[in-house]
């Protein structure tokens, strides 16, 4: 991973970052939760700092998340069959320079059904989302496989927790967990 990759010099830390979702859905599997476990091929912030200054427009405000092919047929059937929403979320957030690393779990409660996966993102990058997520209280997740033409979208409300340590507050630099926040719901878009 070269350039500006966010990745770039911390492809150690995010193999720590996913063992750290592994174990986290380990210990949801063992309270009696039922948790699917996601290994994203890319992340990225929408918008990000590449459309500051052009004409374009960006609809969607939150991470971009690309999976492989069998892990998005999961999650979006277990939203489809779910009975009950995914209406929470903890998330784990750790930071190394300008880069921040979240494990999210996003859960449906009443089922005790849970979705974790790993989010990366440069502050720079992401300014732009930040700045937008930050007026609008909200910030999604759309996940999606290579050709795009499906979404699992997952709403998270009151999205503090998962911008950068200090961000518009002040808080402890380096690993944080917050948990019950408000996740509003998870759809399915085609």
């Amino acid at each position: 991973m070269a350039g500006s990759h966010p990745l770039a010099g911390y492809t150690e830390f995010w193999d720590d970052v996913m063992a750290d979702m592994e174990a986290t859905a380990e210990e949801y599997r063992e309270a009696g939760w039922d948790v699917l476990e996601l290994h994203p091929g890319d992340v990225t912030p929408l918008p990000n700092s590449s459309v500051v200054g052009t004409d374009i427009e960006v609809d969607r405000l939150g991470f971009d998340v690309l999976l492989p092919g069998d892990e998005f047929s999961a999650v979006q059937e277990l939203v489809e069959e779910s009975a009950a929403e995914f209406d929470e979320y903890d998330a784990f957030r750790a930071q190394q320079s300008d880069v921040v690393f979240l494990v999210v779990v996003m859960k449906a409660e009443a089922a005790e059904k849970a979705v974790a996966f790993p989010l990366y993102y440069g502050e720079q990058q992401a300014d732009p989302m930040l700045q937008r997520a930050e007026t609008a209280g909200e910030l999604r997740t759309y996940l999606r496989p290579l050709d795009d033409s499906e979404r699992v979208v997952f709403a998270h409300h009151g999205p503090a927790n998962l911008f950068p340590a200090g961000w518009g507050e002040d808080d402890a630099e380096g690993a944080d967990a917050v948990d019950g926040a408000d996740a509003g719901d998870a759809t399915d878009e085609e």
